[in-house]
């Protein structure tokens, strides 16, 4: 396998002799066919691993919400930007079908893998690029991630996209301006998406720009920094809008965050490499060591494959070392200033150290003398990277799984509420019920927290115009609803939700409990049962 794709990227890269125009040509064909084909592959992979039926989770519900028509648009904090929402937009807008969305972010994705190695086959070859996207493709979050409505994955395929299209530029040969396009649009992408990754990215281009002689070209670096504005532009006009201007706001996002600062994040990144998808506060074990030995060789085979390209290939060092710089500056953020953890935080920055690690993958075998050490090489490391994605296959369908049973239990109990009156135009108030609004089509509220939106009088307020109820983890009521009456919902998943709702005359609700005569249980939208016991009981 390794040696097939090695035997690829030495026809691509290096013209064998004779070779004519046409069969340049023909080799530039095979070569974008087999990135296509990855995504191809990468795209049924995800599809048969993450089930599109998944309702959606609590940043997504946020993200959707801001285009869609099922549900108001949910309180939108500082450290978010627009980008991702604006991408699932033209599905949001045209449906609320969660199975049309899930299948326009999958396309999204894979289009996007696709665009952002393409400019990599140029400079590492076609074999490197392609392994490099199936090696990305292949881990269990990026499979996971890429039908849903999140920022880190289209983060990594701008910055990845982004860095191949500035070398492409400072190269000197082809249409400059095509290249140059390219980094501005790549960059644009990120900031509209992630400002902070965008301005880590931006700063190393400049760097790379600046020290490195061969790459002093003042139209690229220009081009990046006119690319990085244009994407901020939304961000500071709601900035200054909403937040009293981007200082106020990176302020305001910082203590949303828990305060950024410095915190030694390696081991809580370490211990959620394989679950859970978020660990905050990062008290998760080591359960599966041997998932996650990939995560501590990944920065020394990026190293041998950094070796591996000074010694054999040199016009392929200057690319990778600047993919590998890239993805070192992008990852200070969540390595050293948070203090929590998700695999997800980490996606740019394996996509491009992807690039180093598949040319070691490819070259390693060729390094050696002999062509039976060479055949052995090869078949070993096709041994691991099978098993490498096999592995990944097994973690994605694993955390799927039970991140499809939590999400459709809360679907559940909104079906429920909606049973029990609680029907649009409404309002659930709680610092945990934005997904749990969005299902129920009501307006997700909070008067504690980071995401405040109203005062206890405005909820008192707000209950006697419309259908509203305070909902939470916890059984004790807030001090707006110590008289409310308390529904007690315990979910298939296990969770138990309290649910507080005005008394008379405010609203009219049907009875917690489900009516005897009814046989049939009650069931989500998706097919998932929705609550094993409800309850009635006075708040104390």
């Amino acid at each position: 396998m390794l040696e097939r794709l090695a035997e690829a990227t030495a026809g691509r890269v290096r013209r064998a002799p004779g070779t004519g125009a046409a069969g340049a040509c023909g080799s530039a064909r095979a070569g974008a066919w087999l990135l296509v084909a990855v995504a191809v592959c990468f795209t049924l992979v995800q599809m048969s691993a993450v089930t599109l039926r998944m309702p959606l989770g609590w940043d997504e519900a946020v993200y959707a919400s801001q285009f869609g028509n099922h549900a108001p648009a949910a309180y939108f904090s500082a450290p978010r930007a627009r980008g991702i929402s604006w991408l699932a937009a033209p599905a949001v807008l045209v449906t609320g079908s969660v199975v049309v969305l899930r299948c326009w972010m999958s396309l999204l994705a894979a289009t996007g893998l696709v665009a952002a190695y393409w400019p990599w086959r140029r400079l590492v070859g076609d074999g490197v690029a392609a392994l490099a996207a199936a090696l990305f493709a292949g881990l269990w979050v990026v499979q996971f991630y890429a039908a849903e409505v999140m920022p880190n994955l289209y983060v990594a395929f701008g910055a990845v996209g982004t860095a191949g299209w500035f070398l492409r530029a400072v190269d000197g040969r082809g249409p400059a301006w095509r290249w140059r396009t390219g980094v501005a649009a790549g960059l644009a992408c990120v900031a509209l998406i992630r400002p902070p990754d965008a301005g880590w990215l931006t700063a190393v281009l400049l760097v790379a720009a600046a020290v490195v002689p061969g790459w002093r070209r003042a139209g690229a670096a220009l081009w990046a920094v006119g690319g990085a504005v244009v994407g901020l532009v939304p961000w500071v006009v709601e900035s200054f809008r909403r937040f009293g201007g981007p200082l106020a706001r990176l302020r305001t996002g910082s203590e949303v965050q828990g305060g950024m600062g410095w915190h030694l994040a390696f081991g809580m990144e370490l211990r959620a490499v394989d679950g859970p998808m978020l660990c905050r506060p990062c008290t998760a074990g080591w359960p599966h060591p041997v998932l996650t030995v990939w995560w501590l060789l990944l920065p020394v085979v990026a190293l041998a494959g950094l070796a591996l390209a000074a010694r054999r290939w040199r016009d392929r060092l200057g690319p990778l070392v600047l993919a590998s710089a890239c993805a070192v500056v992008m990852s200070v953020q969540y390595l050293f200033l948070l203090d929590y953890a998700a695999t997800r935080f980490l996606m740019p920055s394996y996509a491009l150290l992807a690039l180093p690690v598949a040319a070691f993958g490819l070259g390693a075998p060729g390094a050696l003398r002999g062509r039976a050490p060479r055949l052995v090489a090869a078949g070993l490391l096709s041994v691991l990277l099978v098993a490498q994605l096999a592995g990944q296959y097994a973690v994605v369908r694993h955390l799927a799984a039970g991140e499809a049973r939590q999400r459709e239990a809360l679907t559940g109990l909104a079906v429920r509420l909606n049973s029990l009156g609680l029907r649009a135009p409404c309002a659930l108030v709680g610092t945990d019920v934005p997904p749990l609004a969005f299902e129920a089509g009501c307006s997700s509220e909070a008067v504690a927290g980071n995401n405040v939106t109203l005062t206890p009088a405005g909820v008192v307020s707000r209950a006697a115009r419309e259908p509203l109820a305070a909902a939470q983890l916890s059984s004790r009521a807030p001090g707006y609803a110590r008289r409310w009456p308390r529904c007690t919902f315990v979910l298939t998943d296990g969770a138990h939700w309290y649910v507080f709702r005005p008394p008379p005359p405010a609203r009219r609700w049907g009875p917690c409990r489900t009516p005897a005569r009814s046989a049939a249980p009650l069931t989500a939208r998706h097919g998932v049962p929705l609550v094993r016991d409800a309850a009635l009981t006075r708040s104390r």
